[in-house]
């Protein structure tokens, strides 16, 4: 485990280590229609600009703890371990979503280094939040079925 303490992004935050002790949450295989790498998330930062496990934390942890998850470590696993969908997503960003009623979202990028897909963002999102981003794998039919208007998660917009 010394060598993941000293893990750091290209902005200099820690990796976050998952349950088993690793930086890698998943992984983007070719046979996605992406470059192959990890998926890896840092500690990051919060703000307009955040990125990373604070920026989660401080955006949407109210509501991916209301949802079900016990914690946001958790969510992430969960999502990276398990998506059934990539979409495209803004300003070179990806989607990765594990669907139900619901998206359970993280928001990717490669690094600059091109080592690994970073973890911007995520959160859980209505199904209209993507149902319009370019598919770019699928591994799953998409739920016909949509959450009621009155359904307290939040539309985000942005990534």
């Amino acid at each position: 485990m010394e060598k993941y303490r000293l893990a750091v992004d290209e902005n200099g935050s820690p990796f976050v280590l998952n349950s088993k002790g690793s930086i890698d949450f998943g992984y983007i295989t070719e046979e996605m229609n992406l470059p192959a790498a990890p998926i890896r998330i840092a500690e990051g930062f919060n703000g307009p600009k955040g990125y990373g496990l604070k920026h989660i934390i401080e955006g949407h942890e109210k509501e991916i703890l209301n949802y079900g998850y016990e914690s946001i470590n958790g969510f992430i696993e969960d999502v990276a371990g398990n998506f059934t969908d990539i979409k495209e997503g803004k300003n070179g960003t990806y989607l990765l979503e594990k669907g139900d009623m619901y998206h359970n979202t993280l928001f990717i990028a490669l690094s600059k280094e091109g080592e690994y897909w970073k973890i911007i963002s995520g959160g859980v999102f209505r199904m209209r939040y993507s149902k319009n981003k370019k598919i770019i794998h699928s591994a799953s039919e998409v739920p016909t079925s949509s959450p009621v208007e009155d359904d307290p998660l939040p539309f985000e917009e942005g990534i």
